[in-house]
């Protein structure tokens, strides 16, 4: 397949950009703000809580534990009224999380989750779909309550 002489013969004048997300580390309870939206959240192993805010169409948020459990757990809450539905997956194929919507608020991080355990949010506007990945399932990984 030949390139147009137009191709070959342009240049690009401009200079590559490293392109980074924005990140917020939080390392004490946090509540999240809409213009934090878009940002990824280290989230310390200890003793955390995350609240998000009111769901708002197209709000994204992506937290990652940091460390690995250390001595309390850390939870994501949806503020008064916002569900969370959707699921986490598992290193153990058999044993995901599943969070369903109408009574689900705190996706918690328990006492066998390790650093790079993982959400994702997004938000239609009235609930907050949740996935995500965890090093351990059931009752020691990210439990839906």
């Amino acid at each position: 397949m030949s390139m147009s002489p137009f191709y070959r013969k342009m240049r690009v004048k401009e200079t590559a950009h490293v392109e980074k997300l924005a990140v917020k580390v939080v390392s004490a309870d946090t509540t999240l703000q809409p213009e934090d939206s878009g940002k990824v959240i280290l989230m310390g192993s200890n003793g955390v809580d995350v609240t998000l805010p009111a769901a708002t169409a197209g709000m994204y948020f992506k937290v990652i534990q940091t460390a690995d459990y250390a001595t309390a757990v850390c939870t994501v809450v949806a503020s008064t009224g916002d569900f969370l539905s959707g699921g986490v997956a598992s290193a153990d194929a058999d044993d995901g999380e599943l969070f369903n919507g109408s009574s689900h608020l705190t996706a918690t991080f328990s006492t066998g989750t390790l650093a790079g355990d993982q959400i994702e949010l997004v938000s239609d506007g009235t609930v907050w779909f949740i996935s995500g990945s965890m090093s351990e399932g059931g009752a020691t990984g990210i439990v839906a309550s």
